[in-house]
């Protein structure tokens, strides 16, 4: 094994790491932080960063993701830009969020984007969009060479950890501003 990258990756917030962020949206691919608790490694071939990000408007939510940056497509730029503009000062998640926000938001996913969020809308808030990871979502947002299997991102002493956290481990976010 190399010696990737693991729970020493200090938190910095979204806010340091992108300053731009309420002109330009950001796509990240990531996981949760709890999975290098499990003997799991970020693979050294990316830039990672365990950012911490305010969401859920003036509910404020902190949420993180070890997470590297995709540069979308430039063709996809204005439709990051439509759908944060679009949701900005919802206060989604804050104090709930209903079955007509998610469908607005399904809606103006793959309008604006062309993607879908069937199984990780549940990450659904403000400042956070999420889209399923599927090959096909991340060859249309983005160019960056990825492997085939996003779990080749990650290194293990026990392979069996991979198995057993399979589903849902990946997250794929455009990030915004808050607007707490």
């Amino acid at each position: 094994m190399t010696d990737a990258p693991h729970l020493s990756l200090p938190v910095i917030s979204s806010q340091d790491l992108f300053p731009d962020l309420e002109q330009r949206p950001r796509l990240l691919l990531g996981i949760e932080p709890e999975w290098l608790t499990r003997g799991i490694r970020l693979h050294p071939s990316r830039t990672w960063h365990h950012v911490r990000h305010q969401a859920g408007g003036l509910h404020c939510a902190q949420v993180e993701l070890l997470a590297t940056e995709l540069t979308p497509r430039p063709e996809r730029e204005a439709g990051l830009r439509q759908l944060a503009d679009l949701f900005a000062d919802s206060n989604l998640s804050g104090w709930g969020t209903t079955i007509d926000d998610l469908v607005q938001y399904r809606e103006a996913l793959r309008e604006r984007v062309g993607v879908d969020c069937n199984l990780s809308y549940r990450d659904f808030r403000e400042a956070i969009y999420p889209v399923d990871v599927t090959p096909r979502h991340l060859r249309h947002l983005t160019a960056d060479r990825l492997p085939e299997r996003l779990d080749d991102l990650l290194e293990v002493d026990n392979p069996v950890i991979l198995a057993l956290g399979m589903v849902n481990r990946w997250r794929l976010w455009i990030i915004a501003e808050n607007s707490d």
